[in-house]
């Protein structure tokens, strides 16, 4: 697994504890932190889910708690390609990823497709940006990178 970002929810679950706190489910801020019960502050962002998991442990056990199991599960990541593509369908944001890359995920472009047009809605807000795909495909600069969460929209050229 990826090492955990800024935006990523995760889910804290600790256990083993005379308090059930259930299953928290936090979202990783700018400045790269969650907040855990008792006012804890713990930076999140660049770590793997085990390596949190075990230094949320070491904050509550010993000084909070005799002993404590804690699980760290981060959501899992996606992207969203709709319209004239050949399988719309929301995929695996599995690293790294252009515009152009996860076109070719969904099957590629349709027939119908306005490549001229493409919209690209990031998960964090934002004006959508708008991708000639064809210019994209002679140079990479205009491959946009793709993170998760992001929205992709081939919209239907006119047909006459």
């Amino acid at each position: 697994m990826d090492d955990l970002c800024v935006g990523d929810k995760v889910f804290v679950i600790i256990t083993d504890i005379p308090v059930n706190y259930g299953p928290l489910e936090q979202t990783i801020r700018e400045d790269g932190t969650i907040t855990l019960p008792l006012s804890i502050q713990v930076k999140a962002a660049g770590k793997k889910a085990g390596d949190l998991a075990t230094e949320i442990h070491d904050l509550y056990v010993p000084k909070y708690y005799l002993r404590a199991t804690v699980t760290v599960k981060p959501e899992e990541r996606v992207f969203y390609v709709g319209g004239q593509v050949r399988q719309p369908n929301r995929y695996v944001y599995a690293g790294e990823m252009t515009l152009l890359r996860a076109i070719k995920v969904a099957g590629d472009f349709t027939d119908y497709a306005k490549k001229t047009k493409v919209m690209v809605t990031r998960a964090k807000g934002g004006k959508p940006l708008i991708v000639n795909c064809k210019k994209a495909i002679n140079n990479p600069k205009y491959d946009v990178p793709i993170y998760p969460g992001d929205r992709i929209e081939v919209p239907q050229r006119v047909i006459w």
